[in-house]
């Protein structure tokens, strides 16, 4: 590859990787919806067969030894800086069955109307296979690309073994480093991607911008953005398996890099993210180290005008409600850093009146610095806003909120619950509001901000989880449960099929279809995880989404 190639992925065994998808233990699932027989029976995928067999029979043997064979030395998808050009290059053991495959090309846009058009350069044939798209067969390699000149630079390096190839970009030779430095059992696709040529050109520029506008956006991302603003590459690593399928990003990382945005890093020794947060009937759990106090204090220094126009008019409010206390520096300033959040199924068995749309609950907990004094400030700062939240309530015809105390061991619980119109007592179709009843509780140092009582009360009664050993350099790490959000959808079904009918004019029975093929396609799902890694030379961000096993699914 030429020296001016900023961006590359590579697959190593596409055969191996056809082997996991095609015999995947949950096939048979799949094949057996309702849906996998209607798609079989629509007219693309007759063309699909259609296809396959005419490849098939060119090949001369089944379509997934073909490919395999085709590609069992590598694939390689390249884009270049020097002129805006894109190759793919295959690389085979089998230089017959490429010339097979290159033949079965041309032949297919002959059928589909194409002329012959051929040209020459240095010994090889490119064939056109589109009006943008050429393919050069170059012995063991078949070379596509939509741009003759770097095409040519391909060849060129093919043939003449130049100096100032890929390999002397001293950012692909620290990335190959990092990459073979990942251990991963079922490594499906590595890439890389020269950050610092990006930048030079100009590309994205809205994500190199020192200053962003979506506050939100700056707390999960911040820290990645202003490492992407410094470091010279990213590279990208995709595991595949029975079990799972993971995406792993990583790059380098200094300390400095960090400013103004220390207040996601956390102090050099580097602050990890607390234990995830564990209770039944879980959706999500989220842990992040964030020093929210700093990162209100010094808004203005990595956020846009706009936004900051937003944090001052915020503050203000909240100064008021919290009685001329700043909020960034009294209040937030009293919490540590420590962030954990939680989601969790709603069991509305027993309880009356239930709502229409039952959605799941969500809590947020924080470390007190200083539990005696922010206790007694916080809980007055709720009481008062549930009395603000009855009095617009009521001016806005809403249910209004009854205000409760209650111990839980230890814990002390401030709880405010909606309380139903005499006529709605039993009701099994109450409004959305009948899914929260506020709370927030205190247990030692620990301070919970609950949308619901039943949560509040789980979470105070849960032991606090033992911290990461030394070597958990995790500044945020999450988990998903797609059981769970099964469950959740289950319970709304006939919402979201009445949904379905008027956002997209289904039928009743094509509606119920759509929801249930979702909900089976939930079924198949294990959970999502997600974990950022940062050390003082690397930054690694890592996603996963597990299957279940057929055994599981079979329960």
């Amino acid at each position: 590859m030429p020296r001016s190639t900023v961006a590359f992925a590579e697959v190593s065994d596409l055969g191996s990787i056809l082997e996991t998808i095609v015999d995947h233990p949950l096939r048979s699932k799949l094949e057996a919806l309702p849906a996998y027989d209607t798609l079989m029976q629509s007219g693309g995928s007759e063309k699909l067969q259609m296809g396959l067999r005419a490849f098939e029979a060119s090949m001369g043997k089944p379509w997934q030894q073909a490919l395999g064979t085709l590609s069992d030395r590598g694939i390689t998808v390249a884009l270049d800086s020097a002129n805006g050009g894109a190759a793919v290059l295959v690389h085979s053991s089998d230089t017959q069955l490429l010339e097979r495959f290159r033949g079965f090309v041309l032949a297919l846009r002959q059928m589909q109307g194409g002329t012959a058009k051929q040209g020459d350069y240095r010994g090889f044939i490119a064939d056109m296979v589109s009006d943008k798209l050429k393919m050069v067969r170059m012995h063991d390699w078949l070379l596509l690309t939509n741009n003759s000149e770097l095409g040519k630079a391909i060849i060129d390096q093919y043939l003449d073994r130049a100096d100032q190839t890929l390999a002397t970009n001293p950012s692909y030779v620290a990335a190959k480093k990092d990459i073979a430095s990942v251990d991963l059992d079922h490594r499906a696709v590595t890439a890389f991607a020269d950050i610092k040529a990006l930048r030079d050109l100009g590309f994205a520029k809205g994500v190199f911008k020192d200053k962003v506008d979506n506050i939100i956006a700056e707390i999960v991302l911040g820290g990645l953005l202003a490492n992407i603003r410094n470091t010279p590459y990213v590279t990208a690593q995709a595991d595949l398996s029975s079990t799972a399928v993971s995406l792993r990003l990583g790059a380098p990382h200094q300390r400095d890099w960090e400013s103004p945005r220390e207040y996601f890093f956390g102090e050099p020794e580097l602050a990890i993210a607390p234990p995830l947060l564990n209770v039944p009937n879980q959706l999500f759990a989220l842990s992040t180290h964030r020093d929210l106090s700093q990162m209100w204090l010094r808004s203005g220094d990595f956020l846009s005008d706009r936004a900051n126009d937003q944090i001052a008019v915020a503050d203000t409010t909240l100064t008021t409600i919290f009685s001329g206390r700043d909020f960034g520096d009294d209040i937030l300033g009293s919490l540590k850093s420590d962030v954990q959040l939680i989601g969790v199924q709603q069991d509305f068995t027993g309880m009356m009146p239930q709502p229409a749309i039952k959605l799941p609950s969500f809590a947020i907990q924080f470390q007190m610095k200083n539990p005696d004094e922010t206790q007694t400030e916080l809980r007055r700062v709720f009481q008062s806003l549930i009395g603000f939240l009855n009095v617009t309530g009521a001016q806005n015809g809403q249910p209004q909120l009854d205000l409760g105390m209650e111990t839980v061991a230890d814990a002390k619980l401030i709880t405010a619950s909606y309380v139903p119109d005499r006529d709605n007592a039993d009701s099994l179709d109450e409004r959305i509001q009948f899914n929260f009843s506020p709370t927030i509780a205190f247990a030692g140092e620990r301070v919970v901000l609950s949308s619901s009582t039943a949560l509040a009360r789980e979470l105070v009664k849960t032991a606090v989880a033992e911290a990461a050993d030394d070597e958990d350099t995790s500044n945020t790490t999450g988990k998903l449960v797609a059981t769970t959000l099964q469950g959740i959808l289950k319970a709304n079904r006939s919402q979201l099929v009445a949904n379905n009918m008027l956002e997209k004019g289904h039928s009743k029975e094509a509606a119920e279809g759509e929801i249930d093929l979702l909900l089976e396609l939930l079924g198949f799902l294990d959970d999502v995880r997600l974990n950022l890694d940062i050390t003082e030379s690397q930054m690694a961000l890592e996603f996963a989404v597990r299957v279940m096993s057929n055994t599981e699914t079979q329960q």
